[in-house]
């Protein structure tokens, strides 16, 4: 008779009455509890771990801690093992187990949710899969995590029925089945638990003699799309023996295969490179073997890659045709990649008349490429579009037709035609090809010369590089021309000629320019005319913007020539019955230009606001100007700093801001009108704004106010450069308004020169003299002090003009209104405002105590004017 130890413990107790008689009681003694648990963590192999720890919390809250001892499997495996001593006989024990890398990081953990009962003489089992807490990333699907298998013996009698139980889940929360197997005994399972009745295996049942003392437990959960996670591990058979061995105790789950997807066409002999990816959460070190097969007729080039290639030789019916690729790794694990192909025999696109809008194109000229196809199955089709030179614009497309824009800015090599291909391509991979060809009418590209690398999309042409031209850039009509901070630079080096003409302009009636430096370097001092002049950036009637550029050193002859060109923006609008066009030029910097800054002529309405224009200083070469407007200019000059515009001869001067039109300057040229010049500063220029429009041979001024208003700039100079002629600001105008503006420097001081300077110098029409109101009529709150008021002498004409008394008499309808000549209002009352300055006027303020109509008086010279004005 075996007994178990227990047992035969209390029996001794027994023999012992026996041979020695009757005492008065039992002998004291404590003996170990038997009871216990052997715990055994298999790690998945993904996980480095070089320690793993059980936390252990008693049934009285004491816990305690144990490492686990390797134990490395002949088949490579790793499994780690502990036996838990109860506290107490039959209490519950919580577990935990944490598995840390040679770095001391954490690297898998496991606290079970239920607590283990251990039994009072014998080991319970808990097998324990610790895993890290997510999976891995962008993983169609993940295997099921096997959490933990407990049983209440880690050894079972023959005979014996012990219930097995599991716990897992699915990171993906797909639904788990459960499959239990032994090798030997009987199972009864349902889902995660199975009542297993132990036996030993028979001698014929093909069981290795490595179970002949213990069994070996298989659980296989499945997810709802097939991924499979192995636990196997061993339950002891028999009574009195040592514990079960780890030999064979693994955690495997099986590769995951990426989802099948549509059918992908592929052509009737051509080569399809499989891309189906299969993943093994256990880790690299899993070495995974493919073998793959077809349903349909073809050949792999290695059907044991993981990515072969496989050829169709025959079509499939209905075309359908699915590769399969069975994926082992070692471990008993195994999944089935699916690929879905449609293999077809090719069968192109047919095109439809492919169109071109012109034959051939000058730089700038775009030309437009449009095919239309059919695919004889209804398959989708792509369009593919090149060029050879030039650059494409972005294809647009409109069901099965395909549209893009083709151009070139500047040049081309010689005997290069540009051809434009497209290839039409639909889902089988069958192609139908179709070639444009372009007859070059423009320049050809001289010695050591490339066209300029752009990039063409939507209403914007982008220059990718800097690049050196020796002729013009032409921006394409309605398009944007991006320097994308790169430089233009005008060069005649190999040419065979001097440069001429602009270094980039429109080729339409819209164009704009946006963030270049156009420069030109080493150019002959040869003077040309018209078209031919030399100019940074051109609108020729066109609209558009010219903002945050650079132009610089656009000059010939180092800046010493006296060729009257070398403008660095020139906007014309000149020819007969031309329609107005709008231009801004905003934010620009002009910089070492020959003759100009900005030239504006023609039915133009500009907006020039918020440049930086340096005519570099005084120069005997060339008389500069910083802004020139002409003939029949209208707009706004707003914000700019324009310097150093002056010349050092006695032939001519320089200036800042040049306003000219009128049949003095030809028959038909006509007069700017509606011009606003506020608010710039200019600084060291011979004449700041030159307002010189004249009708005839006589210079005679315009019978009428032209609505020109130079307001509330800042202008100055330092000292006498132009013997000539030096002022501030210069009028041969009718009726301008000049007012509020800051003059200051010896160099516009008539007191400091009195025979080469004048602050401001208005021809005067006649001796009669008036009374004018300079600001428009007010709105002010009672009580309140205004906005400055000013008051002007002036002809009869409207032009500033000096009164025989400099003075202004004020006076107000409420008696209760008083003037002042601070703008808080703070000083005292006045009634009389001086006009001793150049711009002949007063400026003073008004506070009226009462609300409604306030009419002014001002008289000078006898003579009066009034306006009314609002107080709320």
């Amino acid at each position: 008779m075996t007994l178990k130890p227990a047992n035969a413990l209390h029996l001794v107790g027994v023999l012992l009455l026996t041979a020695f008689g009757c005492v008065e009681e039992e002998p004291t003694f404590t003996a170990p509890l038997a009871g216990g648990a052997r715990l055994v963590v298999a790690m998945p192999r993904s996980a480095e771990a070089v320690a793993v720890t059980a936390t252990v919390t008693h049934t009285s809250g004491a816990t305690e801690s144990k490492a686990l001892t390797p134990r490395t499997d002949p088949g490579g495996g790793i499994a780690w093992t502990t036996v838990v001593k109860p506290e107490s006989p039959e209490e519950e024990i919580r577990l935990a187990v944490d598995a840390v890398n040679a770095d001391d990081s954490v690297t898998a953990r496991l606290s079970l949710d239920a607590g283990v009962k251990l039994p009072l003489y014998e080991e319970a089992l808990v097998v324990m899969v610790p895993l890290p807490e997510s999976g891995l990333p962008e993983l169609a699907n993940h295997a099921p995590r096997i959490h933990e298998v407990r049983a209440p013996g880690s050894i079972v009698a023959p005979g014996d029925t012990v219930r097995l139980s599991a716990q897992a889940s699915d990171l993906d929360e797909d639904a788990l089945t459960y499959a239990w197997t032994a090798s030997s005994g009987t199972l009864d399972c349902v889902d995660a638990t199975c009542e297993w009745t132990a036996a030993l295996p028979q001698p014929d049942a093909g069981v290795g003699a490595e179970f002949d003392d213990d069994a070996l437990i298989r659980l296989q959960v499945t997810d709802a799309r097939g991924a499979v996670s192995t636990l196997q591990f061993r339950i002891g058979l028999g009574t009195t023996r040592a514990p079960p061995s780890l030999d064979d105790t693994l955690f495997n789950r099986s590769p995951v295969a990426s989802v099948a997807g549509a059918a992908q066409q592929v052509g009737l002999n051509k080569d399809f490179q499989v891309q189906a990816t299969v993943t093994d959460e256990d880790g690299p070190r899993d070495v995974l073997t493919y073998a793959w097969s077809a349903t349909c007729e073809g050949l792999f080039n290695d059907p044991t890659a993981a990515r072969p290639v496989f050829t169709p030789t025959a079509t499939p019916p209905e075309c359908g045709c699915q590769l399969k690729g069975t994926v082992t790794d070692g471990f008993g694990g195994s999944a089935e990649q699916l690929v879905n192909l449609c293999v077809r025999a090719d069968a192109p696109p047919v095109l439809d008349t492919p169109s071109q809008s012109a034959a051939n194109a000058l730089a700038g000229e775009r030309v437009t490429f449009t095919v239309k196809a059919a695919d004889p199955r209804g398959e989708a089709m792509t369009f593919a579009w090149t060029s050879n030179v030039g650059a494409l614009g972005t294809a647009v497309r409109d069901g099965t037709t395909s549209t893009v824009d083709w151009t070139e800015l500047s040049c081309l090599p010689a005997e290069v035609t540009p051809t434009v291909g497209v290839v039409v391509t639909n889902s089988s991979g069958a192609s139908t090809r179709h070639s444009f060809s372009v007859a070059w009418a423009g320049r050809r590209c001289g010695p050591g010369e490339s066209p300029c690398a752009i990039t063409l999309s939507p209403e914007r042409v982008t220059l990718r590089e800097d690049c050196v031209v020796q002729s013009a850039v032409f921006i394409p009509d309605g398009f944007t021309f991006d320097g994308d901070g790169h430089t233009l630079t005008a060069s005649e080096d190999g040419a065979g000629d001097h440069f001429k003409g602009a270094v980039l302009r429109n080729r339409g009636t819209l164009a704009s320019v946006r963030d270049v430096t156009v420069t030109a370097r080493n150019l002959s001092d040869v003077c040309d005319a018209d078209t031919d002049r030399l100019r940074g950036i051109l609108l020729e009637g066109a609209s558009g913007t010219i903002e945050d550029t650079v132009v610089e050193d656009l000059s010939q002859a180092g800046n010493v020539g006296g060729c009257q060109e070398g403008f660095a923006i020139d906007v014309r609008n000149s020819a007969a019955g031309a329609t107005p066009v709008t231009v801004v030029i905003r934010g620009n910097q002009l910089t070492g230009y020959q003759k100009a800054g900005v030239v504006v002529l023609g039915r133009v309405a500009a907006t020039v606001e918020d440049n930086v224009i340096n005519g570099l200083g005084p120069t005997d070469r060339i008389a500069r100007i910083g802004i020139q407007l002409a003939y029949g200019v209208s707009g706004q000059v707003v914000g700019n700093q324009v310097q150093g515009n002056a010349y050092l001869t006695h032939l001519d001067y320089g200036a800042g801001i040049l306003v000219l039109g009128g049949g003095y300057y030809g028959a038909g040229r006509e007069l700017c009108h509606d011009l606003r010049i506020q608010d710039n500063v200019l600084t060291e220029n011979d004449v700041g704004v030159d307002l010189l429009q004249a009708v005839d041979a006589d210079f005679t001024p315009p019978a009428a106010s032209q609505g020109i208003q130079v307001v509330g700039n800042t202008l100055s100079k330092a000292e006498l450069t132009n013997s000539i002629y030096q002022a501030a600001i210069s009028d041969n105008g009718t009726a301008n308004l000049i007012s509020r503006n800051r003059i200051s420097g010896d160099g516009y001081d008539p007191d400091v020169y009195p025979d080469n300077v004048i602050a401001v110098d208005v021809t005067a029409q006649g001796e009669e003299r008036q009374v004018g109101f300079a600001t428009p009529a007010r709105t002010l709150d009672a009580g309140v002090c205004s906005e400055a008021l000013v008051v002007q002498g002036w002809d009869l004409a409207g032009n500033l003009a000096p009164l025989s008394v400099p003075e202004v008499a004020l006076a107000a309808s409420d008696a209760g209104a008083t003037f002042h000549l601070l703008p808080d209002c703070s000083d005292a009352p006045v009634t009389v405002v001086s006009l001793k300055n150049g711009q002949r006027e007063g400026i003073f303020y008004v506070q009226a105590p009462t609300a409604g109509p306030l009419t002014l008086t001002a008289t000078g010279d006898g003579a009066s004017t009034t306006q009314e004005q609002t107080v709320r």
